[in-house]
């Protein structure tokens, strides 16, 4: 086998670690530009900039889709991935950065639920447990005022919000998956981008023209660092550096973004970086931790004599 060159690894690990930081701090950068113009029009705003940005992917690699697939690139791009967005987009106008991040971490057991379901996949003993220590986690985190100044009730809403957050990505990972590997990740990539902008249109009213003229710019660069840079860049880096690491380590590397998060809320909104949240999104993270990688480590298949 031909060994691996030294420093052949590290454009891809420079492509992770820029996604990784990039997709961390931009639970910040949401919640402030939902703050800024309010969520009816950041969510069309956003949706129509970030189409726009993705179309050059689909002009490079081709638009054609087999009539038969049809079905599944409108049901994750028009439901799927628009749910994710909508939720996102309501959520962080709710509640801190951190918060809302330590509940998009159960994205996981959403996906492997839903896949479950279809009957794709089946829920072990391990992963059980691992979304029982999260449960946990998750009612601690809604338990006293984690949210700061937040009112419970916004902290319930906000949190179900991000609950459609974490429905809406279980659609677009079960049912892109066949498609990405018939297609290429750009190509369905682009064209889940732009289908998602179609049903934001929904949320178009007199005034979303107006906020567009009255950007100012602070939140022209959060438009372009969440579109440009956090969309469809961070794509491209994330799916440059997949074929170099393993499934675990590129799994494994999604457990910093919540606590990025709590860091950049704390440093771009002065959000509270309180104790307890802290507490509670560590025993998210170590249940969705064991659910994802405990099969692999605590059910080692034994060793042949």
């Amino acid at each position: 086998m031909k060994q691996s060159r030294p420093g052949s690894l590290l454009w891809p690990v420079i492509a992770l670690v820029f996604t990784i930081l990039v997709w961390g701090v931009a639970p910040a950068f949401i919640r402030g530009f939902s703050l800024a113009i309010g969520p009816m029009d950041a969510l069309p705003i956003r949706m129509w900039v970030t189409a726009i940005a993705a179309l050059p992917l689909l002009l490079i690699n081709g638009w054609r889709i087999e009539r038969q697939d049809l079905g599944a690139l409108l049901l994750i791009g028009l439901i799927g991935n628009f749910g994710y967005f909508l939720g996102s987009v309501f959520g962080y106008a709710l509640v801190p950065a951190g918060f809302g991040s330590m509940i998009i971490a159960l994205q996981p057991f959403m996906i492997a639920l839903l896949a479950a379901a279809l009957g794709r996949d089946r829920l072990t003993k391990v992963a059980l447990l691992g979304l029982t220590i999260s449960f946990a986690g998750t009612i601690y985190l809604f338990s006293g005022n984690m949210g700061g100044s937040i009112s419970l009730s916004d902290m319930i809403k906000g949190g179900l919000l991000f609950v459609l957050c974490d429905i809406g990505w279980a659609i677009y990972v079960v049912f892109s998956r066949p498609l990405v590997q018939k297609y290429g990740t750009f190509k369905i990539s682009a064209w889940t981008l732009i289908l998602t902008a179609i049903p934001s249109l929904a949320f178009v009213s007199s005034t979303t023209i107006t906020t567009v003229m009255g950007l100012d710019g602070q939140s022209l660069f959060s438009l372009f660092f969440l579109s440009v840079v956090g969309t469809v860049i961070c794509l491209m880096t994330w799916n440059y550096a997949v074929p170099y690491f393993s499934p675990t380590t590129m799994g494994a590397s999604l457990y910093i973004i919540p606590l990025l998060a709590v860091a950049a809320g704390w440093a771009v909104l002065g959000e509270d970086a309180s104790l307890a949240t802290l507490i509670a999104g560590v025993v998210i993270l170590a249940g969705v931790a064991i659910a994802e990688f405990g099969k692999s480590l605590f059910l080692q298949p034994k060793e042949e004599t």
